[in-house]
C-alpha cells in the first residue's frame, strides 16, 4: 500500500478506534495501560504537528522514542514497553489503512539491558516495621493501616485489595476468598490481574484477622459501590479507586510521616511534599508492588515453599524467581542452613535417629 492509497486519520480518532476494538479482549489494568502509553503518543503528535496517522512514519518513531526517553526518563524496560503498546496500536493502523504497511514493523524497540529487567525498588524491613508500628499505634485499624498489613504479610496485588467485599472475609476461618468480578466499567468492575485463574482462598494470621474486625468495626464506612455491593475497604462515596489507595500508600510511606525525620536534609514544614497533595513527590515514599515485592521475599525468608507461595500471591515459580526472590546469596545460604538444621534437629527425634544413635553407643 501507497501513501497514496490511505484514509487520513486524526491520532486521537486512531486511539479511540484502537481502544473500542480492543474492548472486549483486553482487561481493565491493560486497557488502561494502553490508553495511557497511547495517550502519550497522541500528545507528542500535537507538539509535533502531526495531526494525520498517514504521516507517521520510521522517523516520526525515531523521534518520538528519543522524545519519549528525554522528557519522561523511563528505565529501557518501561521504554520497551510502552514502544511495544504503540507497535500492536500501529499494527491496527495498518489493517484500517491509516498508515502505510510495514510501520508498525519500523518501531524501534530497545534493547533491555539485564541490570534493568528486573526492578529491585523494594522497602527496607526496618522501613516496613517503623510504618507497621507507626500505624498501630496512632492509626489503629484505619483503613491504610489495614491496607498496608494485608500486603505486607500476604503480598496480593493492589488489584485484589480494592476487589475484596466484606462477605469474602470470613473472620472464624481467618481466609479471604479472592473472587475476579470483571462486570462493570473501568471504575466499579473488580477483576483479578489473571482472571479466574487468579481467584482462590487466602489464610491470614490471627494479628491480621484482629486488624480487619476492628476496622470493619470501627472505622469502615457503611456504604455499598453501584452494583451494591459491600466493599471491605471503603470512602464515604463507596469503594475506593486504586489510585486512592496508591495514594494512601505515598503519604504514609513518607518517613516524615512515620518517623518525623527526613533522610533529604529538607525542612518538613517548607517541604511540598510533606503536604498530603504532594505526598507522590516525595523521594523515599513507596506504592503497593515494592511491598509486594518485600512480602514475598519475606515470606520466602521464613521458609514458605516456592510452589505454595506461588499460589498465595499468585504469580509462577520462574517468574518469582526472576522477579520476586531477591534475597541475597548469603539471605538464601542462611535460610538453607536454618531448615537444614531444623530438618536434622526434628530426624533426630524420631525412632530413626535415635536408632543410629543407639547403634553408635554399640559399637564403642
Amino acid at each position: 500500500m501507497t501513501q497514496d492509497d490511505l484514509e487520513p486519520l486524526a491520532p486521537q480518532d486512531a486511539l479511540d478506534w484502537y481502544l473500542e476494538h480492543r474492548r472486549d479482549d483486553l482487561r481493565t489494568d491493560t486497557r488502561r495501560k494502553h490508553r495511557s502509553a497511547l495517550g502519550t503518543f497522541v500528545d507528542w503528535t500535537d507538539e509535533a504537528d502531526i495531526d494525520d496517522m498517514n504521516d507517521v512514519g520510521g522517523r516520526q518513531l525515531m523521534e518520538f522514542k528519543t522524545w519519549r526517553k528525554t522528557e519522561t526518563d523511563l528505565m529501557t524496560v518501561s521504554l520497551n514497553g510502552n514502544l511495544a503498546i504503540l507497535q500492536r496500536f500501529l499494527r491496527f493502523c495498518e489493517n484500517i489503512d491509516a498508515v502505510t504497511e510495514g510501520v508498525a514493523d519500523r518501531v524501534p524497540l530497545p534493547n533491555v539491558p539485564p541490570e534493568e529487567e528486573v526492578n529491585y525498588e523494594v522497602p527496607t524491613d526496618e522501613e516496613v516495621e517503623d510504618i507497621r508500628s507507626y500505624f498501630r499505634r496512632f492509626e489503629y485499624a484505619s483503613r491504610r493501616h489495614v491496607e498496608f498489613e494485608l500486603i505486607a504479610e500476604v503480598g496480593i496485588r493492589l488489584g485484589a485489595v480494592r476487589a475484596i467485599d466484606v462477605s469474602d472475609f470470613d473472620p472464624e476461618a481467618k481466609v479471604i476468598r479472592l473472587r475476579h468480578r470483571p462486570e462493570g466499567t473501568d471504575d466499579y468492575g473488580t477483576p483479578l490481574k489473571n482472571g479466574p485463574d487468579g481467584e482462590r482462598l487466602v489464610n491470614v494470621s490471627d494479628q491480621l484477622r484482629n486488624f480487619i474486625v476492628d476496622y470493619v468495626k470501627h472505622n469502615r464506612a457503611d456504604v455499598t459501590d453501584k452494583y451494591d455491593r459491600e466493599p471491605l475497604f471503603t470512602t464515604s462515596g463507596g469503594r475506593p479507586s486504586t489510585a486512592t489507595i496508591r495514594r494512601d500508600f505515598y503519604k504514609m510511606s513518607r518517613p516524615c510521616t512515620y518517623s518525623g525525620n527526613c533522610p533529604h536534609d529538607r525542612e518538613i514544614a517548607k517541604c511540598d511534599a510533606a503536604k498530603n497533595a504532594n505526598a507522590a513527590d516525595c523521594p523515599s515514599r513507596f506504592s503497593t508492588h515494592p511491598l509486594r515485592k518485600w512480602a514475598i521475599m519475606n515470606q520466602l525468608d521464613e521458609g514458605v515453599p516456592k510452589e505454595l507461595l506461588s499460589d498465595r500471591v499468585d504469580v509462577s515459580v520462574p517468574v518469582l524467581d526472576k522477579h520476586y526472590d531477591q534475597r541475597t546469596e548469603e539471605q538464601k545460604s542462611r535460610r538453607r542452613r536454618e531448615v537444614l538444621e531444623a530438618n536434622l534437629n526434628q530426624y533426630a527425634m524420631t525412632d530413626g535417629g535415635r536408632n543410629i544413635e543407639n547403634r553408635q553407643k554399640d559399637s564403642r
